[in-house]
């Protein structure tokens, strides 16, 4: 700033440079300013979209949780309904009519 004030009080050739000079370095640091709050802008509107999708993905895997956490007990409750019902110890009956052994209840 000093240098800016001695350059222009020094002469009107001198003063018409400095104050050109100013102006330009002015000029430069608005475009700077807005390119950067453009792209601050621009970028909070990605961190906010992006909060969002994660926001909305968050809510699907718990959703998905509830659902596999239903459908587990499910598959509990059939299986031990099924294996209640099971009937115990019936005779395997071959084509002529013959008891050759037991049907057992094997489920994979």
């Amino acid at each position: 700033m000093a240098s800016f004030l001695a350059a222009v009080s020094s002469g009107s050739g001198a003063s018409s440079f400095a104050l050109q000079s100013a102006r330009r370095e002015a000029q430069q640091a608005e475009q700077t300013a807005r390119a950067l709050r453009t792209e601050a802008q621009s970028a909070q509107r990605s961190a906010d979209e992006e909060q969002a999708r994660a926001d909305s993905l968050s809510a699907q895997s718990a959703d998905a949780d509830d659902r596999s956490t239903s459908a587990r007990r499910n598959v509990a409750s059939v299986s031990q309904a099924q294996a209640a019902a099971a009937p115990r110890n019936v005779p395997f009956v071959n084509a002529s009519g013959q008891a050759t052994g037991l049907l057992l209840n094997a489920v994979a």
